[in-house]
């Protein structure tokens, strides 16, 4: 997790006042691997003890050891992982904190 980059910020809540936000780190910008969860209190965004992670990398490293006959890298890249990962922090607020 040391050289994670941040990929992306995703906040959950009314317009106006986000109650959540997530922000997906990855080895990359392509592949999102865990996300850390804040809450706001009071103004302040505190981090929620929990972490969410992706299965992109494990889903990434399975299809390059399967695929040993050619462009190993070409299956990953069809996918927008980014995209699902911001999907799957979405689905995490609603199942666990919106109203």
């Amino acid at each position: 997790m040391a050289d994670s980059i941040l990929i992306d910020t995703v906040q959950f809540g009314p317009n106006d006042a986000p109650t959540h936000k997530y922000e997906i780190y990855g080895d990359d910008e392509k592949t999102p691997t865990w996300a850390l969860i804040y809450e706001q209190n009071d103004g302040d965004w505190e981090k929620i003890d929990e972490t969410l992670t992706f299965a992109a990398k494990d889903e990434q490293e399975e299809a390059t050891s399967t695929m040993d006959y050619g462009s190993s890298d070409s299956l990953p890249d069809l996918r927008d992982l980014p995209a699902e990962a911001r999907e799957r922090c979405e689905k995490h607020w609603q199942d666990n904190f919106a109203g």
